[in-house]
């Protein structure tokens, strides 16, 4: 790239550049720099074709800044005006959209109550699991003012009969960790997440060394008993009098089953 080619760009207004001659110059010029081999001993000639390369990139910002600027000298003026009407608008369009979001709410909320009531009346059948149930049956979408009475309740009565026939087949696998498979499924819906869960405490079960024929005459000998009570939050005082072998089995069984517990000594 020559002195000559930057001085013409210099004395020209930038609209008036040809840009497809430029360009097709610049390529041509470039090429021979492409091919230039720079040694320890021609180095000079690369600093100064550095040097050359970097006037003529700034020479082209410079224009280039130059022509944004005055082009955008009459939007700069009347921007902040501009600016000043959309607050306005945008302010009172805040406020209108609160008084709109509020009775979308409120009409979410009566919904909401209209579908609770219906849920209670139809999810009898679920028993003690029913208010943990609910939660995880009702759909969000019933809440929408486009999802008709007839809909939502169409899909929440099949959703519980679902859930129904779910209970029954855990309760008739007569699993001594019935508890705990309900637990997973109330959080998960899932009949087969319930059963692994089933399957991961028999097989901590069984390494501690409790059959599942011990499990049940345990089980059926506490519900004779008076019922422990047990402080979740402060924890329960549970003394076991066994040699550590049986102690670390124990252990290991409270950690499948997600119990927490601290040695005192």
């Amino acid at each position: 790239m020559n002195e000559l080619q930057i001085i013409d760009l210099e004395q020209k207004d930038i609209t008036m550049w040809d840009f497809a001659r430029i360009k097709s110059e610049l390529e041509s010029a470039l090429a021979i720099y492409k091919t230039s081999v720079y040694t320890d001993e021609t180095i000079k000639s690369a600093k100064d074709d550095k040097a050359t390369l970097a006037k003529a990139k700034k020479l082209v910002e410079d224009r280039r800044k130059e022509f944004k600027e005055r082009c955008l000298a009459p939007y700069s003026a009347i921007e902040p005006q501009i600016k000043e009407l959309v607050s306005m608008i945008e302010e009172q369009r805040v406020q209108i959209d609160e008084v709109v979001k509020n009775h979308t709410e409120r009409q979410k909320q009566a919904k909401e109550e209209e579908i609770r009531a219906y849920y209670d009346k139809k999810a009898k059948g679920l028993g003690k699991y029913a208010d943990a149930l609910y939660g995880k049956i009702l759909d969000l979408k019933w809440l929408n003012k486009t999802i008709s009475k007839g809909k939502y309740q169409e899909e929440m009565l099949a959703a519980i009969n679902k859930s129904e026939s779910d209970i029954k087949e855990i309760q008739a696998m007569k699993s001594p960790f019935e508890d705990e498979m309900m637990n997973v499924y109330i959080t998960t819906l899932s009949t087969d997440e319930a059963k692994s869960k089933h399957e991961e405490l028999m097989q901590a079960m069984s390494k501690a060394g409790i059959d599942q024929a011990n499990q049940v005459l345990i089980q059926e000998k506490k519900e004779e008993e008076k019922p422990v009570v047990v402080d979740e939050e402060n924890g329960t005082t549970v003394r076991f009098f066994a040699n550590k072998s049986k102690l670390d089995q124990i252990l290991d069984f409270a950690r499948a089953i997600g119990a927490n517990y601290e040695i005192c000594g």
